[in-house]
Order: structure tokens, then sequence, then C-alpha cells
């Protein structure tokens, strides 16, 4: 299964990723660092810098990586 993750790189969203990771899953972060940091995503999980709001990315990302789950980390 892979979990595409937006705002994967802030606080809450790296503690999100490090747990799909350690439960086996394949994940994707998609994030735009205005609020978070790249050094915060968890190795091996794939980044990708971007936005929410580009439908666009968001369709590619999902078409490409065969994304099963949409997660979105936010406080």
């Amino acid at each position: 299964m892979s979990v595409l993750v937006a705002g994967g790189a802030g606080y809450i969203g790296s503690v999100v990723v490090a747990e799909l990771l350690a439960g086996g899953r394949r994940v994707i972060v998609l994030d735009n660092l205005s609020k978070g940091h790249r050094e915060a995503v968890a190795p091996g999980a794939e980044f990708i810098e971007g936005d929410l709001a580009d439908r666009a990315l968001i369709e590619r990302i999902c078409r490409e990586r065969e994304v099963d789950k949409i997660g979105r980390a936010h406080v």
C-alpha cells in the first residue's frame, strides 16, 4: 500500500510518516515547506516538494505511484 501524506515535513506529519514506515507502508510525502523542513522527513519516505492545492500534481503522483490512501497532517 502506498500512502501520500500532505504536510509530512512538519512536526505532526513527520511523526505520522515515521509510524507508517514502521508499519511497513510505502510513504510519499508532499510538502511545500512553508512550515515544514525537508530534514524532518524520515529516511525511507519519498519526498516531493509541492502544494496540496495543485490538483494536477496530486493526480500525477497518485497515478504514477499507485497511491491507495491520502492523508493530510496539520495542526
